[in-house]
């Protein structure tokens, strides 16, 4: 079955909450859903409908990928396949903090933002700060913590020295540990949780200035691309489609860190999410959104899984998902952007036993196993 169908038809037996989409009603001649405020407050007041005596969950939180926002028209992708929603995404992350706020079943503790909250078209407008501000405005409504990472656009729009003032950077914010200097991250939000924020920029084009080491290898990583332009990908096969100037990699330091994140969580019995914003999988995701050097990041995750629940990513705003042979799961969550219909985002449910997605717009419900079971003193 193709990825795209796999991500949109995928859905475990197992889930046996609802999602929020019979809250919105469309109509063919308005191209941006009503949203029915009596049904959202009726469906949050009561709950996620559930079995009788189920258990429930003891954490939860969001999860959101390229939101993408511009005070602009709408416009079209790179190969001008797509639409895009520049202000209509701004409307989209306003209604997925709405319903977090107004969960009822267990209100989200953090949101996981997996980068590109504003679009490069700021850059050329000179509306970065003012957009990034009106996201930033977003999320300040969400009554819980926010952890970013960044993607290509962030890098379009500012600095990497300007990003890590900004409240974009998340090192510092609570329940997280920082790496002096470095855009990665850990965050521990539960005892039995572990968050790897990854930075797939760290080796780019895009955020290191020319002549340095990372710059020196990132022109090293993009000499299989022989095209002029270096975003175009024609003429690569299968996931050498990778190498184009909108990726990045980790560098051998990012991934040592890991490793030792990855065996320290397994010692404490810690489940692991790893996020970063482009992919490490193909099967997920697809080859041209990859990270650079994703096999050798790939490998570094398979050899430590034990504790590893999933990798979420963002980048492909089509969306994807897939298990690999060590039973990660892989998501590539849906763009914001790229949806004026429904806001594409989850929220995730931490159980004793189990994590559940519970999905809207075009992110699926779903629900897997924990590595380790969570302590019934740890609600």
């Amino acid at each position: 079955m193709h990825r795209s169908r796999i991500f949109k038809n995928f859905y475990f037996t197992t889930l046996r909450n609802v999602t929020f989409r019979a809250m919105y009603q469309y109509s063919e001649e308005n191209s941006f859903p009503e949203l029915l405020l009596s049904d959202v407050d009726s469906l949050l007041e009561t709950g996620i409908p559930m079995e009788t005596g189920e258990e429930k969950p003891q954490l939860s939180f969001g999860v959101i990928a390229d939101v993408q926002y511009a005070d602009a028209d709408d416009g079209y992708n790179f190969s001008k396949t797509n639409r895009r929603y520049y202000r209509t995404a701004l409307k989209m992350l306003d209604k997925a903090v709405m319903i977090w706020n107004k969960d009822s079943l267990k209100k989200p503790q953090f949101v996981l933002q997996l980068g590109d909250a504003i679009d490069g078209l700021n850059k050329r407008q000179n509306t970065s700060e003012s957009g990034l501000a009106d996201v930033l405005k977003s999320f300040a409504n969400f009554e819980g913590c926010v952890y970013h990472i960044w993607g290509n656009h962030e890098y379009y729009n500012f600095t990497r020295e300007y990003l890590m003032k900004s409240s974009l950077y998340s090192g510092n914010t609570l329940h997280s540990t920082p790496v002096p200097g470095k855009v990665y991250y850990t965050c521990e939000p539960h005892p039995y949780l572990r968050i790897i924020a990854l930075d797939t920029y760290e080796v780019s084009m895009l955020a290191k200035p020319a002549n340095t080491s990372q710059s020196q290898l990132a022109n090293e990583y993009m000499a299989n691309n022989l095209n002029r332009d270096k975003n175009s990908g024609a003429g690569l096969i299968g996931d050498m489609r990778r190498f184009v100037r909108f990726n990045g990699a980790l560098s051998e330091e990012q991934i040592k860190w890991m490793r030792t994140n990855l065996q320290e969580a397994e010692r404490l019995r810690q489940n692991v999410i790893i996020i970063g914003h482009c992919g490490v999988f193909a099967e997920a995701t697809d080859p041209s959104c990859l990270c650079w050097n994703a096999p050798e990041v790939l490998q570094e995750i398979q050899a430590n899984s034990d504790s590893v629940l999933c990798y979420l990513s963002g980048h492909d705003h089509a969306g994807g998902m897939a298990f690999d042979e060590k039973n990660i799961l892989h998501i590539a969550l849906p763009g914001v952007l790229e949806n004026n219909i429904d806001s594409d985002f989850g929220t995730m449910y931490m159980y004793k036993e189990r994590l559940d997605l519970v999905g809207n717009g075009r992110v699926p419900n779903l629900s897997i196993a924990l590595k380790y079971k969570l302590s019934d003193n740890n609600s």
